[in-house]
């Protein structure tokens, strides 16, 4: 069975890769966007979490349901030597991990909105 899903793109998957459901084991954390928070969703990681096994979530508002956008393995180093990710200034060997929900309802890692953006999922 071939992947559907064009996110993340292939080519990027030294930086984020998509893990199918039957490995989704070992997850390290469970994030949930949501469009009332300027359509973004951010925390601080540290890179010794690297790589990182992270569920993310998706709803449009706090009331809404959820949707399941996919289960990742991110590689915090690289995608902090690509500037897909910054370093928190106010937290020794840690990174900014910030979603932001796009246009077109693509889920994107992106440090701000003139930032690169690495597309990792859609919103279904």
């Amino acid at each position: 069975m071939t992947n559907q899903n064009p996110y993340p793109p292939s080519h990027l998957s030294h930086l984020v890769r998509r893990v199918e459901n039957s490995q989704a084991s070992d997850i390290q954390r469970d994030w949930t966007g949501n469009d009332e928070s300027a359509r973004n969703h951010n925390g601080i990681v540290s890179l010794n979490e690297s790589p990182l096994r992270l569920r993310l979530s998706w709803k449009k508002s706090p009331k809404d349901a959820v949707k399941f956008i996919g289960v990742f393995d991110l590689d915090l180093r690289k995608l902090l030597a690509e500037k897909y990710v910054r370093i928190e200034p106010k937290v020794q060997g840690a990174i900014r991990l910030r979603f932001y929900h796009g246009p077109g309802d693509v889920i994107y890692i992106q440090t701000n909105l003139q930032g690169p953006a690495l597309p990792v999922g859609k919103v279904p």
